[in-house]
């Protein structure tokens, strides 16, 4: 496994990695309260 190119271009990668996380994670959060409170 080779080492990263920069730091800050791998930081930067995590940090993308996280928002797109969160934002998954935000989705489903919010999908599950729909569901509750509307239950079909």
């Amino acid at each position: 496994m080779s080492a990263p190119e920069s730091p800050s271009k791998s930081r930067s990668f995590r940090r993308t990695l996280l928002a797109v996380m969160a934002v998954q994670v935000f989705t489903l959060l919010l999908l599950w309260l729909l569901q509750l409170r509307y239950h079909v």
